[in-house]
């Protein structure tokens, strides 16, 4: 765990937000459209830092350990050329020289050659994850694993000021926990209910959450930890870390066989909580759509309500534990309400044509309601199937309650990916809080 007394690489200076890079925000790229203007010319500190980043690419690749020469022959770079950069990188805490491995009593003449490893506590990133009772936060290391997390309850009628005070209260919480000062934290991710902007500045409307799309959170984290902050809607959050760490990090083909490695391509998720949500990802990427609004289902009039309203009418209280004990009734309605589920999204699946469909288990919290989960589940697959072309594959959330705050460290690890493989060197400390050119 990382400590005062480790190397610091403070975060990238502050910037606006147009400036700030979420590359799986899914706005467009920015730059001269369609490539047009004279090209890129490229300086000794650009080609320093393309040389950086390659050397540190080569040392994250490597297994076991690389030694210089093979950064020399990963890289094409010169041996002076490797040193030089090998220091620098050093110098700003991104590698160090691993331990030498053992020698199990042989004896070899001269001095071992030095392997060098990535340091993922270098630097970190934060996640948070908001609902109307309760707010987590998740530190997670340059690997994306989890260093500390915290979670608080909270009241539900809290006012956006309050609500945006108990999440700085949990990030230092979470902070303190790993020994980790506002220097190491490089980019912050906010899940939460609602509509969000398409620049992830900023929340439009959360109307579970009062006074919450006022709260300006993203200004309050900036101010707090000096780096990128991201709000990002928590349906779609829950999709990207489903996607990472979850049922959606292999794609099946229609046989039902698994492509080891790959990323579900065509993914819907679906939010089942206290609202209803989905987060839709398409050709491996998250579709937020033109107002940032993609995936609400929310906002359909499913079949069954009396008088017609938005989203899904919820289950009596009781009804779950009940069916997950094998109550006949309860289960039946259970099953009602996955048909009724698939009935008012089997209009989205037509459209989008996913291969899968992950359902959240927020309604399941405890193992043991698993069985009505099942019986949900079931039930929703086979109405579907009679409703659709090309059926997708339907499967329970392997993250559970934390497929928003696996989003929320994905989201923010993607912003400091792109430092890491354009401008490493760019983090390296020549004072406290300043930036080496």
């Amino acid at each position: 765990m990382a400590t005062p007394t480790d190397p610091v690489a403070p975060a990238p200076e502050r910037e606006t937000e147009a400036e700030a890079v979420w590359p799986l925000s899914g706005a467009p790229a920015q730059g001269p459209a369609g490539g047009q203007g004279p090209p890129a010319v490229v300086g000794v500190g650009d080609l320093r830092a393309t040389n950086a980043a390659a050397v540190l690419a080569a040392v994250r690749s490597a297994d076991p350990h690389p030694r210089l020469s093979e950064l020399v022959q990963a890289t094409g770079l010169s041996r002076p050329t490797v040193e030089v950069i090998a220091e620098e990188l050093a110098g700003c805490g991104l590698i160090e020289v691993a331990p030498a491995p053992s020698a199990r009593g042989q004896r070899s003449p001269g001095r071992p050659a030095r392997r060098f490893r990535f340091r993922p506590h270098a630097g970190f990133v934060v996640g948070v994850d908001v609902r109307a009772r309760s707010v987590t936060a998740c530190l997670a290391d340059l690997d994306g694993e989890s260093v500390a997390v915290e979670r608080r309850s909270v009241r539900a009628d809290l006012t956006g000021p309050a609500r945006a005070a108990a999440v700085t209260t949990v990030i230092r919480a979470a902070m303190d926990r790993a020994g980790a000062d506002d220097r190491r934290i490089w980019a912050a991710t906010v899940g939460t209910p609602g509509l969000v902007d398409r620049d992830n500045t900023r929340i439009r409307q959360a109307d579970n959450l009062k006074d919450w799309a006022g709260a300006d959170i993203t200004g309050v984290l900036r101010e707090l930890l000096g780096c990128r902050v991201a709000v990002e809607n928590d349906a779609n959050l829950a999709a990207l870390g489903e996607q990472w760490r979850g049922v959606g990090r292999a794609a099946e083909d229609r046989a039902g066989e698994a492509a080891a490695g790959e990323a579900a391509g065509e993914m819907v998720f679906v939010l089942l909580d206290e609202r209803l949500g989905a987060g839709v990802i398409t050709g491996g990427r998250l579709l937020r759509g033109h107002h940032g609004a993609a995936g609400e289902i929310g906002f359909i009039r499913f079949p069954g309500r009396t008088p017609p309203q938005p989203g899904l009418a919820p289950l009596d209280p009781g009804t779950i534990p009940a069916a997950a004990s094998g109550d006949a009734r309860a289960a039946a309605a259970v099953e009602a309400y996955g048909q009724r589920l698939a009935e008012g999204v089997a209009p989205v699946l037509l459209a989008l044509d996913p291969a899968l469909v992950v359902l959240s288990t927020g309604l399941f919290p405890e193992p043991a309601l698993l069985p009505a989960a099942d019986l949900l589940l079931d039930a929703a697959q086979r109405h579907a199937d009679g409703l659709l072309v090309d059926p997708p594959r339907w499967r329970l959330s392997a993250l559970g309650d934390d497929a928003v705050i696996t989003g929320a460290v994905r989201f923010a690890l993607s912003s400091v990916e792109v430092v890491l493989r354009t401008r490493p060197t760019s983090l390296a400390v020549r004072g406290a809080g300043q930036l080496t050119s």
